[in-house]
């Protein structure tokens, strides 16, 4: 599953301005006829921006500095100098340490097997290792070394294999319905339900969306539609509404609990709604939505209903037989007619590796992609990818058949005992809490009272004192910890850490606050405008894939 990019650096000029202070700027070097054509304009624009804002209405004061930047002549141009200015400054604090990219054609003589692995091997050297215990995402590392290796071993056996045509690799096609099979059983053993592999969460996710759009066209006679969702649901839907041209209809969620909220949930459908979406769980603060009371509503009002599990999929249906309980969010119940589930995050099979599950073949054969009108032949293709690589299709039937359903158990009880330690220890500490009612291997920590702690600067010192890779959650502030089982062995030394991290900031917190992730953050909540933010990001992003980083 594709993440939100976390940008921790300084931000020091917006952060200290403000977007108002720098808007002044912007005005005061533009000309003085500029100025003087505009005058009228930008009087009556900065009196209702200021009343806009005084009113808290974030929203409308984004449209608002939208229309300034559009009506002054220089200003966008100088909102893109000052984010160029400010991006560098960010890749240069994150990418320090970074091995340079060499722009260079292929070489003209081939490079030994030799010095090609020693050359991987000395740019692997400063990446994090996840088996350390110290990162919270991105990497899933199982308990046991033998089921590693058969993972690895797995896809390097079928890695140049192509699931394009199973008749030229029924090897493949066996596994893969084999792999299906199994997330059948896991997710309720319902006669019917049926699915396809994917190469990751969001291609699922992508794949879910543009099955309801397709099946609202079809059977409902749709041509603009619209899912409702609650925010806490993985941006994943968001591109696929971006890239589908399905309308994303985003509901606020409880601010105490962070699950979806049903009944505004509720309030949002309209005629063209083609899906409802819950988590099982959500991903920042680990909280399970309702499932049970959104698929009755998706029921009846005659819509599609789809469980986002990416990341709780390979611990959920372990849970109960762990001995931990929890409300009903699969197939089981009525309503639901689509699930995700990554087997590549605690199914601890290589990445690229995962399922989207059907309650029936009928809406599963909406999501392929027929074309008979090639010169080549006729295509066909079950998801997004033509070319598929065998190796992440091996590596999830041989991981699932390797650990077995006592192996999860095992390690999900295993994980779950770090769970509950860090949720006992969290609560006895001043000044923080955990978000909610976590019910899996999940958590969020926030301030307890965020004027007085910022918890993004807490998290910075963490990770420059104690090496932690930590993740920043926003809307509310706080770090999201994805639980794994390296984490049983450093989790005396995260609460030791916090701890100390909590003190230091607490005796002075302007000094924390101007640096790091807690500038960026603070920066970020000046801007009224998300699409600043998103273009923010995108340069970023632009700036990291550059051949040249910037120096720090």
């Amino acid at each position: 599953m594709s993440h939100i990019v976390r940008v921790t650096a300084s931000g020091a000029a917006l952060a200290n301005a403000g977007l108002f202070a720098w808007l002044v700027k912007v005005i005061r070097e533009s000309s003085r006829l500029q100025l003087a054509e505009h005058a009228v304009f930008l009087s009556v624009l900065w009196t209702f921006a200021s009343k806009v804002y005084k009113l808290g209405l974030k929203k409308s004061i984004g449209a608002v500095v939208r229309m300034f930047l559009g009506a002054v002549p220089g200003a966008s141009s100088a909102l893109d100098s000052q984010l160029d200015s400010e991006v560098r400054t960010a890749v240069a604090d994150m990418m320090k340490g970074a091995p340079a990219a060499i722009d260079s054609p292929v070489p003209k003589a081939g490079v030994s097997k030799e010095d090609i692995l020693k050359e991987l091997e000395e740019v692997r050297a400063i990446d994090v290792k996840p088996s350390d215990g110290l990162t919270f995402a991105y990497v899933y590392t199982p308990s046991e070394r033998s089921t590693h290796e058969v993972a690895h071993t797995a896809a390097a056996m079928f890695c140049d294999l192509n699931a394009l045509n199973p008749t030229a690799f029924p090897s493949l096609r066996k596994m893969e319905v084999e792999v299906i099979a199994m997330c059948r059983h896991m997710t309720g053993g319902v006669d019917g339900v049926t699915g396809t592999m994917t190469s990751g969460g969001t291609e699922s996710i992508l794949m879910g969306v543009k099955t309801a759009r397709d099946h609202a066209r079809a059977v409902r006679g749709i041509s603009d539609p619209e899912c409702v969702l609650p925010m806490t649901a993985h941006p994943a839907f968001a591109k696929a509404g971006h890239y589908l041209g399905v309308k994303m209809i985003w509901i606020p969620v409880h601010p105490k609990t962070q699950a979806a909220d049903v009944d505004a949930m509720a309030a949002a459908l309209t005629s063209r709604t083609c899906l409802i979406v819950g988590s099982a769980t959500q991903y920042p603060h680990g909280i399970l939505d309702p499932i049970s009371r959104l698929a009755a509503l998706a029921a009846s009002r005659g819509v599609l209903m789809h469980v986002d599990a990416c990341f709780g999929g390979f611990v959920m249906p372990w849970l109960r037989a762990a001995g931990f309980e929890h409300p009903d969010w699969d197939f089981r119940v009525p309503g639901v007619t689509s699930i995700s589930m990554d087997v590549h995050k605690y199914g601890f099979c290589v990445k690229g590796a995962s399922c989207i599950m059907y309650r029936s073949k009928d809406l599963r054969i909406r999501q392929y992609f027929a074309y008979s009108e090639w010169p080549g032949g006729l295509f066909v293709s079950p998801s997004m990818l033509g070319t598929r690589s065998g190796g992440p299709i091996a590596s999830a039937w041989a991981t699932m058949k390797h650990m077995g359903s006592d192996g999860y158990i095992k390690t999900v009880r295993e994980m779950m005992d770090t769970v509950a330690f860090l949720k006992n220890a969290v609560g006895k500490m001043d000044g923080v809490e955990i978000i909610g009612n976590p019910v899996a291997t999940a958590i969020a920590i926030r301030a307890s009272n965020p004027g007085s702690l910022n918890i993004y600067a807490v998290a910075d010192v963490m990770e420059a004192e104690g090496h932690w890779k930590l993740e920043r959650n926003k809307d509310p502030a706080s770090l999201h910890l994805t639980v794994m089982p390296p984490h049983t062995k450093t989790r005396n030394k995260f609460i030791s850490d916090m701890e100390s991290a909590i003190a230091k900031v607490s005796a002075d917190p302007a000094k924390y606050s101007k640096v790091g992730s807690a500038a960026m953050y603070g920066m970020i909540a000046t801007i009224p405008d998300e699409t600043i933010i998103d273009k923010f990001v995108a340069k970023w992003m632009d700036q990291v894939y550059s051949p040249a980083l910037p120096s720090p």
